[in-house]
């Protein structure tokens, strides 16, 4: 059995739906009972809350492995958390970290690799996945979209390699049914390099409509997030990153996804065509 955290999330519902694609017992873990209750009678559901270390090792009880989210970017409570896992029965782990994990200049970098530090400090049989961009980073752009026929881009020029939450999932899936040596860090990026503007003239072409890529500063976009809602520790480490991309250091490709699963990453085009109604 396999207990799955963030399971609503864009990864982690691929995570849940590809493991009873394979017939495997999965358990769900998250804060709200009705939103883990799409799965019906698929699915055991185990109630908490990352801020309770203790409630996520009750969950990881009889568990084989345990997908793990970050839970956030709040720094509190993570060493907790692994710490009751080991506790608790010591479970396989398959943390979801990023690819800037070993950038510590990056903050989301930053975080995460203390986090990853976190599980191995506990002595936790862990396996690390560092995606890159991930494509449903473009279903920010929908209320723009809709409002303006517009893209607001803070990320320039710059080239990078998003990845589809589908083949993110499918590492991860990978990790948790065949577990690799401890320790093991698959770093994951999209197959093509591509550009902001050009995944906007993609999308464009899938759902009919015409678009504008507008560049804005980083900044603007940094202060838009934080007037949504988004704290702003959380929308300054993203706009760090966006200087990055900007900068050309995103420029990055991986061929994990291959590697491991025997066949090409999933297109931007595939990717949008698959999910094009949500951005009509």
């Amino acid at each position: 059995m396999y207990l799955v955290t963030g399971a609503t999330g864009n990864v982690g519902e691929e995570v849940v739906a590809q493991l009873l694609a394979r017939g495997a017992r999965v358990r769900v873990f998250g804060r709200d009972a009705a939103r883990l209750a799409r799965w019906g009678d698929r699915v055991e559901r185990a109630i908490g809350d990352f801020a309770a270390p203790d409630s996520v090792a009750r969950a990881a009880t009889g568990a084989d492995a345990v997908f793990l989210m970050t839970g956030g970017f709040e720094r509190a409570s993570f060493a907790e958390l692994a710490a009751a896992l080991r506790a608790g029965g010591a479970p396989r782990v398959v943390f979801l970290s990023t690819l800037v994990a070993d950038v510590p200049e990056l903050e989301i970098g930053a975080l995460h690799k203390q986090r990853e530090d976190a599980i191995r400090d506990a002595g936790l049989h862990a396996t690390f996945v560092r995606p890159g961009g991930f494509m449903s980073n473009a279903y920010g752009w929908i209320p723009a979209i809709q409002a303006e026929g517009a893209v607001h881009n803070a990320m320039g020029g710059g080239s990078f390699a998003p990845i589809a939450p589908e083949d993110i999932a499918a590492v991860v899936v990978h990790a948790l049914t065949t577990p690799p040596p401890a320790g093991q860090v698959f770093e994951l990026t999209g197959g093509e390099l591509t550009t902001v503007a050009a995944q906007v003239e993609i999308l464009a072409g899938v759902i009919g409509k015409p678009l504008r890529c507008v560049d804005v500063p980083v900044e603007a976009f940094v202060q838009q997030m934080t007037r949504s809602g988004a704290p702003p520790h959380i929308a300054a480490a993203v706009g760090q990153s966006f200087e990055a991309i900007r900068a050309g250091r995103g420029a990055v490709r991986k061929d994990t996804v291959e590697r491991l699963l025997g066949r090409p990453a999933m297109t931007f085009e595939a990717w949008a065509r698959k999910h094009a109604a949500r951005f009509a």
